[in-house]
């Protein structure tokens, strides 16, 4: 279903929302960037080309957060859980890559095993995306499968046209909010929206072929290379719309779930002292088979969805499309 609306019946649709829902979406802040922040006024909503510093997935799984507490009272549980966020909310201005990236993390924490918080955020939360109509020169979301028009992890997407924008209405939750708003597309319409989609797929400059595995370069000098100019700083990890790992640590009486990752050198640390991965090579070289070689042999897609953020936000430039794209075959 989709849907031909004024940006000002947007503005007004999501100013009507605000009495009901929380909304979150994309504020340009001076002289710091875009990010994702709550929406008190509908005109604050930045729904332009360029992206966001961060990435959506801190509002499913936040860079720190709570999961329970100890009780010294006598006669009290000796743990209480904290309780599961429940307030429904919309999402809005996401971009086809970070969505896709929720997809993949549900393989993770909504799969076998069960995160809590994550599926308590994931089920009060309305997707509704923003599809790109100028790629960054980092981005190759095309390489990793997917499209500046893609509406995969979504309730609805919107495509700017003109004076206004289409809207692309996927599920129930999407109806609810966009479903009488606006007017049916035309057949015309249609046919030119449907030509813009694939236009916007062909507008990547940058496109790599990422190897079917890795495992014939696990003890190649490439990852000494790859991995000199690396800082170890962890930028990448933070930014990533997909990177999930996590330490557990006691803070006055509370269990605190917070983000961790393969760059930092305490993160395969033993209590003994030894640690696996000693140097940056070894860890570098984890980060790049974890989401080009282990996640695809266990869920069957690679690790990443091609943003660009790492890149683009690299103190020193590294350029891990370029280092999968080249990566050799054998030792």
């Amino acid at each position: 279903m989709e849907n031909i609306i004024s940006k000002k019946d947007l503005v007004d649709r999501i100013e009507g929302l605000l009495k009901d829902f929380e909304i979150i979406g994309p504020r340009e802040l001076p002289n710091k960037g875009i990010f994702y922040q709550p929406i008190v006024n509908a005109g604050d909503l930045y729904l332009g080309d360029s992206f966001t510093v961060e990435p959506v997935k801190k509002y499913f799984l936040s860079p720190s957060e709570y999961l329970f507490k100890e009780n010294l009272e006598q006669g009290a549980k000796p743990v209480e859980e904290l309780p599961l966020p429940g307030a429904g909310r919309i999402i809005i201005g996401v971009r086809p890559c970070e969505a896709r990236g929720l997809v993949l993390l549900d393989k993770i924490f909504d799969a076998e095993y069960k995160d809590d918080f994550y599926t308590s955020n994931r089920k009060r939360s309305v997707i509704v995306g923003l599809s790109c109509l100028m790629p960054d020169k980092t981005c190759f979301c095309t390489s990793m499968g997917g499209s500046p028009a893609e509406n995969r992890g979504m309730d609805a997407i919107l495509f700017s046209a003109g004076d206004g924008f289409i809207v692309e209405i996927i599920t129930d939750k999407g109806k609810d909010i966009f479903g009488a708003l606006g007017s049916d597309i035309g057949k015309e319409e249609k046919k030119a929206w449907e030509l813009d989609k694939e236009k916007r797929k062909g507008a990547l400059e940058k496109r790599i072929t990422a190897p079917e595995s890795l495992d014939g370069t696990f003890e190649s000098v490439y990852w000494q290379k790859a991995s000199l100019a690396c800082l170890s700083c962890g930028i990448c990890t933070y930014l990533c719309p997909v990177c999930h790992c996590f330490d557990l640590v006691d803070e006055e009486r509370k269990k605190l779930k917070c983000y961790d990752g393969c760059a930092f050198v305490d993160f395969t640390l033993h209590a003994s002292g030894e640690n696996p991965r000693p140097t940056k090579k070894e860890r570098y070289r984890q980060r790049v088979f974890h989401k080009f070689e282990y996640f695809k042999k266990n869920f069957g897609e690679n690790l990443c969805v091609g943003c660009g953020r790492c890149i683009r936000h690299c103190p020193v430039k590294i350029d891990i499309a370029d280092i999968v794209d080249k990566a050799p075959l054998t030792q």
